[in-house]
C-alpha cells in the first residue's frame, strides 16, 4: 500500500568492486519556500470576483431581455439573442486584457464594450419598464448589474496594466509584427504545399482514367528511309536499295521507357533523388513524350521529393 505522505530521496551512483550501482538514499536538502505573496492572492480573488460577477449579469441579461423579445420570437431564439448582449461586452474584456500592454489598439476593445454595456442596459430598463408601474427601478437595478461587472473589470484592469514608454511599445509592436507575419507565411506555405498535392493527385487521377497517352506530332520517330548504295563498278540502273535495317544506326530505346504516367513519375523521381539536373527537354527525352507532358510529370516528381524530404 502506496504511503500518502512519502519522503523525498534522490538516486546515488557509485562503483562497487567494479560494479556500477544505483539507490536511493533520504534527501535532506532544504526546500526553499517563496514567501508569501498577498498582492498575487488579492490580485487573484479580484479577477475571480470579477468573473462572478460578470457571468451573474450575463445570466441576468439573457433572463431579462429574453423574456422582452418571447414577446415577438419563440422562446428559444429569444434567449438565444439575448445572450449576445451581455456576452458582447464580456468578449471585449478578454481581448481587452490581451492587449493590456498596447493602450493604442486596447482603446478598440474598450469602446466597443461600453457601447455594448450601454445597449444592454436600455434593454433591461425596456425590460422593467414593460413589467408594470415599478418594473423601470427593478430594470434599473438590474442594468446596475452590469454596470458594476464592468467596472470591477475595469478595475482590475488598471491593477494590471502597465504603460510602457514609447521605444518599448514600439518594439514590442515590432515583435509581435514580426511574429504574426511569420506565422502568416508558414500559413501561406502550408496552404501553397496542401494546394499543390492536390493538384499533382488531380493531375494523376485524371491521366490514369484517361489511359496511356496517345501518340502525338512531337512523339511521332522519322523511320528511316532506304539508301541506294553504288559500287564502284555497279551501273546507276542496277542501284538496289538497303534493307532499312541494315541502315538504322541506333537502336530503339523507346521499349523500355515507362508508359503509365505514375511509372513515368517514378522514373523521374528516382533520377532526381540520384541528385541528377533535369530540365523539362531532358525530361522530354527520357520518357519520350511531348515537352508539355514531361514538363507535368517532372513537376510531379518534384513536388513527391519534397514531400519526401
Amino acid at each position: 500500500m502506496a504511503r500518502p505522505f512519502r519522503r523525498p530521496t534522490r538516486t546515488i551512483t557509485e562503483n562497487v568492486h567494479g560494479v556500477d550501482v544505483a539507490y536511493d538514499v533520504p534527501d535532506t536538502t532544504p526546500v526553499v519556500r517563496l514567501p508569501f505573496n498577498l498582492d498575487a492572492l488579492l490580485r487573484r480573488a479580484l479577477f475571480a470576483l470579477a468573473i462572478v460577477m460578470t457571468l451573474g449579469a450575463i445570466i441576468w441579461g439573457t433572463v431579462a431581455i429574453g423574456s422582452m423579445l418571447t414577446l415577438l420570437a419563440p422562446p428559444w431564439a429569444a434567449y438565444l439573442v439575448a445572450g449576445a448582449f451581455d456576452a458582447g461586452w464580456a468578449a471585449c474584456l478578454i481581448a481587452e486584457w490581451l492587449l493590456r500592454y498596447d493602450h493604442k489598439r486596447a482603446e478598440a476593445p474598450r469602446n466597443a464594450g461600453v457601447a455594448m454595456l450601454v445597449v444592454s442596459m436600455a434593454a433591461i430598463v425596456t425590460h422593467g419598464a414593460l413589467a408594470g408601474p415599478w418594473g423601470w427601478a427593478i430594470g434599473v437595478i438590474g442594468a446596475l448589474v452590469s454596470a458594476a461587472a464592468k467596472g470591477v473589470w475595469a478595475i482590475g484592469m488598471h491593477t494590471i496594466r502597465i504603460k510602457l514608454d514609447p521605444k518599448y511599445e514600439a518594439y514590442l509592436r515590432a515583435l509581435q509584427q514580426k511574429t504574426g507575419t511569420e506565422l502568416a507565411l508558414a500559413l501561406g506555405d502550408r496552404d501553397h504545399a496542401l494546394t499543390q498535392d492536390r493538384t499533382v493527385r488531380l493531375r494523376v487521377a485524371l491521366e490514369a482514367r484517361r489511359g496511356p497517352a496517345e501518340t502525338t506530332v512531337d512523339q511521332m520517330t522519322d523511320r528511316p528511309q532506304s539508301t541506294p548504295v553504288q559500287a564502284a563498278d555497279q551501273p546507276v540502273d542496277q542501284i538496289e536499295p538497303t534493307p532499312v535495317h541494315a541502315v538504322q544506326a541506333t537502336p530503339d530505346r523507346t521499349a523500355d521507357r515507362p508508359v503509365h504516367p505514375d511509372e513515368q513519375v517514378a522514373e523521374l523521381l528516382g533520377r532526381l533523388r540520384n541528385g541528377d539536373q533535369i530540365t523539362k527537354q531532358d525530361a522530354a527525352d527520357i520518357l519520350g513524350v511531348p515537352p508539355s507532358t514531361a514538363y507535368r510529370r517532372l513537376n510531379a516528381a518534384k513536388d513527391q521529393l519534397r514531400q519526401y524530404n
